[in-house]
């Protein structure tokens, strides 16, 4: 049996709910040896936008683009929180940080849940695990008892290409989890880069790339992101005193970082066809988080603009997809889990609201019926928290965000007309209807998954309560 008849066998059906649903791939009677296996390339803190494939002239990422070139790019797939472990903790659990425990970078994942690689592993699949890891739950019982760090981006992708060079009895999930551009926190803070250096920045304005043109702060935004800003200066945005020649240097080295990265896919992809797997390998492109590259005086991450929530997604199978771009709300973290386990014919697990995304990706599908998705963060210093947690809900032209505490704690933006967040809504009568819904959709979201850190709108009357008297 052909893959594409294979997964037209196995039964596709979407279920649509406030969250999404969950689609999965039925199991199969195929044996497992044929069923296709499965690498999942990470990259760690790369904004949507930093790819050439994406339109970005001041960047070159060969790798990315040939994935890009044969599978889909999901053109607004967004994180479920702007933070290493608590994303990469959703991914392998299918569930949101606050569901898990895993709030902040210094969490363990609480509570018995199903995780990826044991499911898989389950269903017959050799699961191996190489590079930055940052879960909350080790290695091992996550279902990667062979995982490993492997050292520097290098040796990671040495390490991913002698497993692809191999020949394997059974199907293969192999994530290969990679650090950069994750080494601009340290560019930033003019410190050593771990996995060595990139050259110096060009000190002429015509040779570097120019400042994005959202780079101010813009109008009525919460007050309580510059306060937080403000008190992490030594350790997360050292960037008072830059003027644009320094952040110009700095989104200089960013897109070098990404190009250092793209260069170990590149070896890696090389390996997969070496390895005589290629034709029968799905492979999944996404970064853990985005990064502030300059938008609105921001570095770093943990921020709820897109810089810091939208990362790129790319799903390609050779001769199985053609490329195509799609504008359908992703779930990361959420949507990742699934569609594997729909590819390698896994238990399903009921607890998943991710959607699989292999009807959009083999065109069986146009839309996953999605109304909207939901970001959580939690503004921290490692374990230690700065005092600020947000939720932002993104609907198919909209996106709502509300934190903690502070002035203007709320944010509105037409992401169709205002695609660089620079015009709050939230303070215009004219859309307040548009703010009502979104805040119902927020509140109804918290309620759902149990989110007992939600900001209310006051600090002594919720959402909820505020609604039934509009």
């Amino acid at each position: 049996m052909k893959r594409r008849k294979f997964l037209a066998h196995s039964g596709l059906a979407l279920t649509g709910t406030l969250l999404g649903g969950l689609t999965t791939l039925a199991q199969s009677a195929k044996q497992p040896q044929e069923r296709p296996n499965i690498l999942l390339i990470m990259t760690d803190q790369q904004t949507a936008t930093a790819m050439s494939c994406s339109g970005n002239e001041y960047v070159n990422t060969p790798a990315m683009d040939s994935l890009a070139a044969a599978g889909t790019r999901f053109s607004k797939a967004y994180v479920t929180q702007p933070l290493c472990l608590p994303c990469r903790s959703s991914m392998q659990t299918g569930r949101y940080p606050h569901e898990i425990g895993t709030i902040n970078n210094g969490r363990k994942i609480q509570g018995d849940f199903p995780m990826l690689g044991n499911l898989v592993a389950k269903a017959g699949y050799k699961c191996h695990y190489i590079g930055k890891w940052h879960v909350g739950a080790s290695l091992k019982a996550a279902g990667y008892p062979d995982g490993t760090n492997a050292g520097k981006d290098d040796k990671k992708a040495d390490a991913a290409c002698d497993f692809l060079r191999q020949k394997h009895d059974k199907p293969f999930f192999l994530t290969v989890s990679l650090m950069n551009p994750h080494n601009v926190c340290q560019l930033a803070r003019g410190q050593k880069l771990p996995d060595g250096p990139i050259g110096k920045p060009p000190t002429e304005l015509s040779k570097l790339p120019p400042l994005p043109q959202n780079f101010a702060i813009p109008p009525n935004e919460p007050s309580a992101i510059r306060k937080v800003q403000k008190s992490s200066a030594a350790f997360h945005y050292p960037t008072a005193d830059w003027d644009e020649l320094k952040w110009r240097q700095y989104l200089w080295g960013y897109y070098r970082l990404v190009e250092k990265v793209d260069a170990e896919i590149e070896e890696v992809l090389a390996a997969l066809d070496a390895g005589g797997h290629k034709a029968n390998t799905v492979i999944l492109f996404v970064s853990d988080h985005g990064e502030g590259v300059a938008m609105h005086h921001w570095n770093q991450k943990q921020i709820l603009y897109d810089q810091a929530t939208h990362v790129p997604l790319i799903m390609t199978w050779p001769g199985e997809t053609r490329p195509q771009i799609c504008d359908e709300l992703v779930s990361t973290a959420l949507d990742i889990p699934v569609t594997i386990l729909d590819l390698t014919g896994a238990r399903k697990v009921a607890s998943m609201s991710g959607i699989s995304l292999c009807p959009i990706v083999l065109r069986q599908k146009k839309s996953l019926n999605r109304r909207c998705i939901f970001v959580e963060t939690m503004f921290a210093k490692g374990g230690q928290s700065l005092g600020l947690i947000g939720r932002m809900v993104r609907s198919v032209r909209y996106k709502y965000c509300i934190y903690d505490n502070g002035e203007n704690r709320e944010q509105l933006f037409d992401m169709d007309a205002d695609p660089g967040e620079m015009t709050n809504l939230a303070v215009d009568a004219a859309y307040q209807n548009e703010l009502n819904r979104h805040r119902k959709l927020l509140t109804e979201w918290a309620k759902e998954t149990n989110d007992k850190d939600f900001p209310y709108i006051t600090p002594k009357k919720g959402i909820a309560d505020e609604l039934k008297q509009m």
